[in-house]
């Protein structure tokens, strides 16, 4: 446009000329020169202003485009409506309206995918078709052991570190079909877990996977647990119809058999018998508990007249093994539970401390306060005691620590076991406390009491 001024004064000239030539007074014709000039200014002037203008616009669309860059999409660019750039910036406006929308519908699928995987039971982790790490949630980073943040972008065996995982991931990734492995971390610890691989379609071509780890360490223990119960049951069951076989036979082609014989197999088919019913009596109680078909009254139930009772009877068979029992409460404790399955507990205990305490020894059975609203049912023996690996296992059923003393007196296996269930039912918890050689004492805790407050005051210590 700097030129429009030179050309201006050069048609200016030119009409001056024009007009001496035609005879005009010469101030007429610097008349005309003038206003041509002024004409050419303005005109300049005109174009710089628009430039300027132009200018502004574009610098407003380069600064608004980099606060979009910058993550501000909430940013919008307005210019005059006579603007010839105002229809590129309500394009632009527009765009960042849809780019706004959709990032707020990806912001909500991240923080929906965040929750997922932070609350996930189990490990997640995909890889790419190298097998490098792209995506892990916490608790995939917990098992494998390593830092937030650390396992991304790492190979495989730079966060895994068990070749038989890598071996399924690759396996997966060039067959594409599923893969499932088990793996041990510690197997100190007894800790399995179970590694599934998902063969899934990378962005560069080929197969990547996903990897979900799922803990079943306690499944696996249950499936094992419920084996070894089978088992037991068959072996338990075996054994006295064996013998309850055996001796019917014996006595059925006996004809010259002497009647004292003939008595004493009787009686060991009667013994045998009776040992049977309580176990499938124990077996029925159990599958009751087990089924949570068993509900736990709230009644008053008087401790001292529990005990008592249990003791008296437990008392024949404590003597018969040169035994003593001694009982113990405070005066008055009356708590608010069931009285029946408060008995059934400490008649398993009792029963218990009977079948491991040698002749001479001293079972004691006593009610305690410890804490408020929770009564203390408490079982000491001067028995075989527990070892400390046994200790965990003594609850499940047909546990043994000593199974030829067990079986000798006669148990089923299955007691401690229903006094787990039973303690559940009324909500309470159990302890033990044990040291091989010098004996075992066992603890129950049942909230329900004590409904006179002043016995708070009166319970002994234990």
């Amino acid at each position: 446009m700097d030129r429009l001024l030179p050309l201006g004064l050069a048609g200016g000239a030119a009409a001056v000329a024009a007009l001496m030539d035609l005879g005009a007074n010469p101030v007429w014709a610097w008349v005309v020169v003038a206003l041509v000039a002024v004409a050419a200014l303005r005109h300049v002037g005109r174009e710089r202003a628009r430039e300027r203008a132009q200018s502004d616009s574009v610098d407003q669309l380069y600064e608004t485009v980099d606060r979009w860059a910058a993550g501000h999409l909430d940013s919008r660019v307005y210019l005059d409506t006579d603007d010839p750039l105002d229809a590129i910036a309500h394009g632009m406006n527009r765009v960042a309206e849809a780019l706004e929308h959709r990032t707020e519908d990806l912001v909500r699928d991240r923080d929906r995918l965040d929750a997922i995987l932070a609350n996930m039971q189990g490990g997640f982790v995909i890889f790419d078709r190298a097998l490098y790490v792209t995506l892990i949630n916490r608790q995939a980073e917990e098992l494998f052991m390593v830092a937030p943040g650390e396992a991304l972008g790492r190979h495989v065996l730079e966060v895994v570190r068990a070749t038989a995982i890598e071996g399924a991931l690759q396996r997966a990734t060039l067959s594409g079909r599923p893969e499932s492995v088990e793996w041990a971390p510690n197997p100190r610890e007894d800790l399995l877990i179970e590694c599934s691989v998902a063969p899934v379609r990378d962005p560069g071509g080929g197969w990547g996977a996903i990897l979900m780890t799922r803990d079943v360490t306690a499944q696996r223990r249950l499936e094992r647990m419920r084996s070894d119960f089978v088992a037991n049951v068959s072996h338990e069951l075996q054994t006295p119809l064996t013998t309850i076989i055996g001796f019917a036979e014996t006595l059925s082609d006996a004809r010259d058999l002497p009647p004292e014989q003939a008595a004493r197999f009787i009686g060991l088919i009667h013994d045998e018998a009776r040992r049977l019913s309580r176990l499938v009596d124990d077996l029925l109680a159990l599958s009751r508990l087990e089924h949570h078909s068993l509900i736990a009254r709230r009644d008053p139930v008087a401790v001292g007249d529990l005990l008592g009772a249990v003791a008296l009877q437990l008392q024949g068979r404590a003597a018969a093994g040169g035994l003593t029992i001694h009982v113990s409460h405070p005066e008055h404790l009356t708590m608010a539970s069931d009285a029946d399955l408060l008995r059934e507990v400490l008649l398993n205990l009792v029963s218990n401390s009977i079948q491991y305490t040698p002749p001479g020894g001293r079972i004691e059975v006593s009610a305690a306060v410890l804490e408020p609203h929770v009564v203390s049912l408490i079982v000491r023996d001067t028995g075989i005691g527990i070892p400390p690996d046994d200790v965990p296992r003594i609850f499940e059923r047909f546990y043994r620590v000593d199974r030829a003393r067990s079986r000798q007196s006669g148990g089923t296996g299955l007691g401690l076991a229903i006094v787990k269930h039973v303690v559940e039912v009324l909500h309470g918890s159990i302890r033990v406390e044990s040291t091989p050689g010098q004996g075992s004492t066992f603890q129950v805790d049942v909230p329900g009491g004590p409904l006179d407050p002043d016995v708070m005051e009166a319970a002994p210590p234990t």
